[in-house]
């Protein structure tokens, strides 16, 4: 059910929420100019109180729930940054812990960017099975090799 950012009255972050392990449920709290193509921002307070993502490592795929989920290999992976006083505007789009994306984001996902207030998806599986993601096109040699090793096992055993 989406729901407004920033019309919360509550005092500490509630959100995200971790649904699965691994996947937390958000809200789309808005754009900001201040984060890279590649970042998503979260309020710093909440992402300690009610996640176990580690900025430093983790990469995050985002969905929008409700909305078909690319492929592993075309989607894209965000860097976490811990929102406080040095980014003031995207800080004003996650008083409780909404996720907020760069400005441009809806041109490189056209129909596929959330809107603010729209649930999101923050998927840490991948991160926290194979560690620290590289760039985009290292994760995808990482894949084709464990899918050759994975089929090669196969043949052998058959």
């Amino acid at each position: 059910m989406p729901r407004r950012p920033g019309t919360h009255h509550e005092s500490r972050p509630t959100l995200p929420i971790e649904t699965l392990r691994d996947w937390y449920l958000t809200v789309c709290g808005g754009l900001s100019p201040e984060l890279a193509l590649h970042q998503i921002g979260i309020n710093r307070e909440a992402l300690e109180a009610n996640t176990s993502l580690d900025p430093t490592v983790d990469r995050v795929r985002v969905a929008v729930v409700g909305a078909l989920r690319r492929p592993i290999l075309m989607d894209r992976f965000f860097e976490i940054v811990p929102l406080d006083d040095a980014k003031p505007g995207a800080l004003a789009c996650s008083p409780m812990g909404e996720a907020v994306f760069p400005e441009g984001d809806q041109v490189l996902r056209p129909g596929r960017s959330p809107e603010p207030g729209e649930e999101v998806i923050l998927n840490n599986v991948v991160s926290t099975r194979l560690g620290k993601i590289p760039d985009p096109e290292r994760f995808g040699e990482i894949l084709q090799e464990l899918f050759r090793q994975g089929f090669g096992r196969e043949r052998e055993n058959a």
